[in-house]
């Protein structure tokens, strides 16, 4: 699927479960999935489509049964794609929406499927298509899940990450067209159990869920009348995500010079992004399904349409030579035109849990990505702690 924006520009660098025991998942002999084996499980199966059709309006279609298809997901995944994911890949039970879209629709492409094996619903996986919009709190659980530091650019031009939970991919934009300044790109992503874990993210699983995106996205632009198809992407992925446990106290998440001035403990440790990507993420605090603390650089442009509605109307007003942006108690967030185009420093914390962090670092913070951007200065103006917009 070829396209202006999948081949990277030759003057820049290229844009950037829980934890399994070792003996395996534990199955429960109970489970209600056991007693409604044989012929009633494709039953349930057809009644849920059913309840779903009448609940939404939309025709949904269930692959379940000994006489399944080989093919789910829109036809995108076969049964060997899925043996990565599933312990019994030949059970797995499709429930999918198709992909629809007309010319004059303003949300763009949209279609659902969610795959579910005897193993019980918390290991379901679900794969949707849908345009990233720039407002509500879909955005902002989109944002936390899927560029998180956890997951690992595509590369190659690829407007897309990976990680072993999550994985997502821009349609190109000579599919669809490139997004607005306040529009966010039609992506297809695919979501596994928790969104984040404690634990460092595993590179088999990782690059098992990139090769799925991909199919996926190339099944869907088909559907949508696209041409070419995109390559896998595997070979030229970085090892996964690591805890840094080398931090400099004067170095911030590798950002030199920047400090938070107070005193780190040794669980303290940063992931940051690997590989350069359409973003840098630094996470630190991750001990639950959100990390504490985040400070994100979004260098492509056809993400930066997402921050829009943030930057106009969080907190008091951040005032620049070159963007706009808002401070309040948990997040700073400025959106400003650099060299190649818009971009959006982020910084996020809970005030309760460390206070003044964001005042603090946030300033710091830009400056010093500004700069390794080649965008700055800014001429960063704060408001006044306490003040109005």
């Amino acid at each position: 699927m070829s396209s202006p924006a999948d081949e990277p520009n030759r003057d820049e660098e290229p844009l950037p479960a829980e934890e399994e025991p070792s003996g395996g998942r534990r199955r429960r002999w109970w489970h209600w999935r056991r007693l409604l084996r044989g012929r009633v499980r494709p039953l349930l199966a057809a009644s849920l489509a059913g309840v779903l059709l009448g609940a939404g309006g939309t025709a949904w279609q269930t692959q379940a049964g000994p006489f399944a298809p080989d093919e789910v997901c829109w036809g995108a995944l076969s049964r060997d794609d899925l043996a990565s994911t599933f312990r019994e890949p030949e059970n797995v039970e499709a429930v999918e929406a198709p992909v629809l879209y007309g010319d004059r629709s303003f949300d763009g492409p949209a279609g659902r499927c969610q795959l579910t094996n005897s193993d019980g619903d918390e290991w379901s996986l679900t794969a949707r298509v849908h345009r990233l919009n720039n407002r509500g709190q879909g955005r902002s659980e989109w944002i936390g899940e899927f560029l998180s530091a956890r997951l690992t650019p595509l590369g190659g031009g690829l407007l897309g990450m990976a990680s072993d939970n999550r994985a997502w991919l821009a349609l190109p934009d000579g599919c669809l067209g490139r997004p607005g300044e306040f529009r966010g790109p039609t992506v297809v992503d695919v979501a596994q159990g928790n969104p984040v874990g404690d634990t460092e993210p595993r590179t088999e699983e990782r690059d098992a869920m990139a090769r799925m995106v991909v199919k996926l996205v190339n099944k869907v632009g088909v559907e949508l009348g696209c041409k070419g198809t995109i390559a896998d992407p595997v070979e030229r992925l970085p090892e996964a995500a690591r805890y840094t446990r080398t931090e400099k106290s004067n170095a911030l998440c590798g950002i030199k010079g920047l400090t938070s001035g107070k005193k780190r403990g040794p669980e303290d440790r940063p992931m940051i992004t690997k590989g350069p990507g359409p973003v840098r993420t630094c996470d630190r605090g991750i001990n639950g399904p959100q990390p504490d603390r985040r400070m994100m650089t979004v260098e492509d442009p056809r993400l930066a349409g997402l921050f829009s509605g943030m930057a106009l109307h969080e907190g008091d007003r951040v005032r620049s030579n070159a963007g706009y942006g808002g401070l309040g108690p948990n997040t700073g967030v400025l959106k400003v035109t650099c060299q190649r185009g818009e971009t959006v420093f982020l910084v996020q914390a809970e005030e309760a849990r460390v206070p003044g962090y964001v005042r603090t670092l946030f300033p710091a913070y830009v400056a010093a990505e500004a700069d390794r951007l080649g965008c700055g200065p800014l001429n960063l103006k704060l408001p006044r702690p306490g003040g109005s917009r």
